[in-house]
């Protein structure tokens, strides 16, 4: 009997030797407080996912640069009418037209004046000389210079030959810039300007 009570002490002792070292081992590794260095990891990782996360502010501006860019992306036809057309498109070649003229007006100073044109310029548009009062009914023939431009339009009008009356000869430089002709052109077809001289009688 005292052999069995020897034995059964024996096993307690060692069982609780056993569950000592196991709550001792434990309590060590407790101190050292890995759960606690796992939850700092755990809260950081959750500060930097929360960080990633979209907030409802950045949603809706997604939300509203999408639809900005599907509207930009669709194109709109607009139809105008006839009426409407007509004006906008009249208004649109008068300013294209400005455009033009303005531009030959600079570089028609450019073109060079030709003494013997191939294409000599004709006279298409005259009209008689008013007879000034001050001629006091005399009759004259003034020779006038034309600088035809490019375009057929006189630059400028001098006296070549006078008439003998300087009102004759002024009343014709003045009229005489209002006429036309076509414009002259070289052996090449280019467009150039050239000097002309006409003739003009005036009668009272």
């Amino acid at each position: 009997m005292r052999l069995t009570e020897h034995r059964f002490l024996v096993a307690f002792l060692v069982s609780f030797i056993l569950h000592g070292a196991v709550l001792s081992g434990s309590m060590l590794y407790a101190n050292q407080n890995p759960l606690g260095e796992t939850s700092d990891e755990i809260y950081v990782m959750s500060d930097v996912v929360e960080g990633l996360a979209e907030t409802p502010l950045e949603r809706k501006e997604r939300q509203i640069s999408q639809k900005t860019k599907r509207y930009v992306s669709q194109v709109t036809l607009i139809l105008l009418e006839g009426d409407v057309f007509k004006k906008v498109n009249t208004g649109t070649q008068k300013v294209a037209s400005q455009i033009q003229d303005d531009k030959l007006k600079k570089e028609g100073k450019n073109v060079p004046i030709s003494k013997n044109p191939a294409t000599k310029p004709k006279l298409i548009k005259h009209s008689p000389v008013p007879y000034p009062a001050e001629a006091n009914g005399v009759t004259g023939t003034v020779t006038v210079c034309f600088l035809v431009g490019y375009n057929g339009a006189p630059e400028y009008t001098s006296t070549a030959e006078s008439s003998g009356n300087r009102f004759l000869d002024a009343a014709a430089v003045e009229h005489c810039i209002s006429w036309r002709f076509t414009p002259a052109r070289d052996s090449k077809g280019r467009l150039v300007r050239c000097l002309v001289y006409i003739p003009v009688t005036i009668k009272p």
